[in-house]
C-alpha cells in the first residue's frame, strides 16, 4: 500500500519476476478490501499515507484476519514504535524506503520462509577482463551500481540503452551486463561492476 503509483508500480517491477503475484493498493481502504479479498501471505504497508495511515490499517488487518499475514512497514525515516503501544504487535519487520531490493527479499525470505532457486544458463562473465573491455566513464559505472542496489531493472536497461546508444566501443559491456540484467543475475552484475569500477581507480 503506498499513495504514489511509481512507489507502487517501482514495487510491483521489482517482485513480479519472481513470481509473485502483486496487488497495489493507493489507500487503506482499497489495501483492507483487497487483503479480506485475496488473503495476501505478505502485505507493503506505507506509514505516511493520507486519511488512514500504515499504523491504521495494520490494527484493522490484525483484527479483521484470523490468520496472520506477515506485515513490513515501509517509511523513509526510522520507525519509532513506542508512537504506538501495540505497534510491535502489528507488524513484522519494516524497511526504509527507496527499497533496496535486497534487503526485502531477505525479509521475504525468513518471514515466508521461501528457498530462492537460480537458474541462469548460457552465461559466462569474467570480472577479470575488465581491464580488455572498454568500460564507460567511472560516472555512467557509479549509477549503474547504484540503481542495481535498489534493484530498479528497468532503469539499468535505460541506461545500458543510452551507452550503447551514445558510444558504440562500448557495445560488448553493454551485452554483458544486459545479459545479467535480464537473467535478473543482480549479485554478479554488481561483483563485475564494481570489479570495473577498481580498474578505473
Amino acid at each position: 500500500m503506498d499513495d504514489n503509483e511509481i512507489q507502487r508500480e517501482l514495487a510491483r517491477e521489482l517482485l513480479t519476476p519472481f513470481g509473485f503475484d502483486i496487488l497495489t493498493a493507493s489507500s487503506g481502504r482499497e489495501c483492507l478490501t483487497l487483503a479480506n479479498q485475496n488473503k495476501p501471505n505478505l502485505i507493503l504497508l506505507d506509514i505516511a499515507m493520507p486519511e488512514m495511515d500504515g499504523w491504521q490499517v495494520a490494527q484493522r488487518l490484525r483484527r479483521s484476519s484470523r490468520e496472520r499475514t506477515a506485515i513490513v512497514m515501509l517509511s523513509a525515516n526510522a520507525i519509532d514504535p513506542s508512537q504506538l503501544p501495540e505497534a510491535e504487535r502489528l507488524y513484522d519487520d519494516y524497511l526504509m524506503k527507496p527499497i533496496d531490493l535486497r534487503q526485502l527479499l531477505k525479509k521475504i525470505h525468513a518471514l515466508l520462509d521461501i528457498e530462492w532457486t537460480y537458474e541462469v544458463e548460457g552465461i559466462s562473465v569474467r570480472t577479470s577482463s575488465s581491464a580488455r573491455l572498454a568500460v564507460p566513464p567511472g560516472d555512467d559505472i557509479h549509477e549503474l551500481i547504484s540503481l542495481g542496489e535498489i534493484g530498479h531493472v528497468r532503469r539499468i536497461l535505460e541506461k545500458l540503452l543510452e551507452i550503447e546508444n551514445g558510444s558504440p566501443q562500448y557495445a560488448d559491456f553493454v551485452a554483458q551486463m544486459r545479459t545479467m540484467v535480464n537473467a535478473f543475475d543482480l549479485k554478479r552484475y554488481a561483483s563485475a561492476l564494481e570489479a570495473m569500477r577498481t580498474h578505473h581507480a
